[in-house]
Parts: structure tokens; C-alpha cells; sequence
């Protein structure tokens, strides 16, 4: 039978509402467990921007542009407060990336048969692999993540270019090049045209072996908030605060290099 717990404060929207907590001696189900995780990792990733007042300038700015793009549309919801707006966008990111882990079938460690490897410096690419990898990055950043920024930002001149092809075209790609401190390197682009085949993993895993090679002791990357589980399986360890990138929650992640 249920019992009633001392009176329960939480802040919403700014107001503090207090409530009965009631307590039952049934287990939690799954489903409920998982839900409360879920909407914890939500809560903690929301409190961490607005926590920031520069990102909560940052998103108002954003929540206003989107409530403009609304106009002509009478039903659909306008957020009048930005943590209201941040909570459903970081909500819809974290609901996508769950839909897709489920329906993901179990990852093959061996890597598919027709694909192979191209680990280049620019100078090196020729021109139809400079298109492909191109051409991957444009079909994932902007066309799948709505990412509005110069894909071409002059790094690709010192990267090292990591590029898994099969019949020239390429279906998993990433970057690595030198920061200020020759000894930290640090990784970007990662994409995966063909997902839960462990093709990210892989790239990853040869992306830290090239770093190594030369020289680096530690890599660093901007990892997207709902992919934050991803590279901590990969023994990445995260550095820092949130931070908007490409209008997409991002942090800092780094991982030590062994010899």
C-alpha cells in the first residue's frame, strides 16, 4: 500500500511547484526505469546549458527564429520560454538517437567484406576521393542533421584523411590534424554512411593508431550530446561544459594515447 512521503520541491519553467511524493513498495517496471533515465539524462543536459548565459542567449535567439517559422502554421506549438524550447530539442535529439539504437541489429566485429581503408594527406586525395569524402559529409551534416556552416573550413590542408570505400565511393569517413601542441591531436567528421556495422568504431580505432603514429599522446573531439555514450565506450572522457557548434549541443572529449 502506498504512504505518503514529506512535501517534494522541484523548479519549473522558473516557479517552484511542491507536491506529495508518494511512495510504493512495487518495483519500478523496464519501461518505467527506463523512462526516468531517459528524461534524467534530458534534465542534466538542459541544467548544464541554462546553467550558461551565454548559451541561453544562444538558444533564445534560436527559440525566437523557430517560433517565426511557425507563423504560418496556427496549431503548432510556440516555446515562450528557452529552457521550454531547449528541453524539446535536446528531447527530440536524445528520442531520435534511442529510435535508432533499437532498431540497429547487433554490431560485427569483423569489417565487411569490399571496403578498404584510405588513410591520405590532402596533397594525396585524388580528385574523385576529394568529391566522395565531400560528398559524405555534405549527405550526413546538412542534409541528415539540418547543419548550416561551411563544411570547408581550411583544416582539411593538415588533416589526415581516414576513409573506409568500397567501389569508390566512401561509407565511413574521419579527419585527424594537429592542434598548437604537437602532442594533442584532435578528430573530427566522423560520419558512418551505413549504420550498427561498427564502421565508426572502426574508423575511430585506426583514427587513434595514425595520431599515434604521429606523435600525439592524446586525441581530442567535439562529440554531440546524444553521442556522448558512444565515445565513452571507446574510453573517451568528457572535458568541460556544453556548448553550441553548428547549433548542435556539443563537449569537449578527449582520450590518453598509448605508445
Amino acid at each position: 500500500m502506498a504512504k505518503e512521503s514529506p512535501l517534494v520541491y522541484r523548479t519549473r519553467n522558473g516557479k517552484q511547484h511542491s507536491y506529495i511524493q508518494k511512495e510504493s513498495s512495487v518495483p519500478p517496471s523496464k519501461a518505467q526505469t527506463a523512462h526516468r533515465k531517459f528524461f534524467g539524462k534530458v534534465t542534466s543536459i538542459v541544467n548544464a546549458i541554462m546553467a550558461d548565459p551565454q548559451q541561453v542567449a544562444e538558444w533564445n535567439e534560436r527559440r525566437l527564429a523557430y517560433n517565426k517559422t511557425l507563423i504560418s502554421d496556427p496549431v503548432a506549438k510556440r516555446y515562450k520560454t528557452t529552457r521550454s524550447y531547449v528541453h524539446f530539442v535536446i528531447t527530440t535529439q536524445l528520442a531520435q538517437k534511442e529510435a535508432t539504437k533499437r532498431r540497429r541489429k547487433p554490431v560485427s566485429k569483423a569489417l565487411p567484406k569490399g571496403l578498404k581503408l584510405h588513410v591520405k594527406h590532402f596533397a594525396e586525395l585524388t580528385t574523385t576521393e576529394l568529391y566522395e569524402l565531400l560528398k559524405a559529409r555534405f549527405s550526413v551534416f546538412y542534409s541528415e542533421q539540418n547543419c548550416r556552416y561551411l563544411d570547408m573550413d581550411d583544416i582539411d590542408y593538415k588533416a589526415i584523411h581516414l576513409a573506409l570505400h568500397r567501389k569508390g565511393r566512401v561509407i565511413a569517413y574521419a579527419r585527424i590534424f594537429p592542434s598548437d601542441n604537437p602532442k594533442q591531436w584532435l578528430l573530427g567528421r566522423l560520419l558512418s554512411l551505413e549504420r550498427g556495422k561498427g564502421l565508426a568504431q572502426y574508423i575511430m580505432e585506426q583514427a587513434e593508431i595514425v595520431a599515434a603514429q604521429q606523435g600525439a599522446t592524446e586525441l581530442f573531439l567535439h562529440a554531440q550530446t546524444q553521442v556522448v555514450a558512444f565515445y565513452e565506450k571507446l574510453h573517451y572522457q568528457t572535458e568541460g561544459n556544453i556548448f553550441i557548434e553548428a547549433d548542435i549541443p556539443h563537449v569537449m572529449m578527449k582520450k590518453e594515447l598509448s605508445a
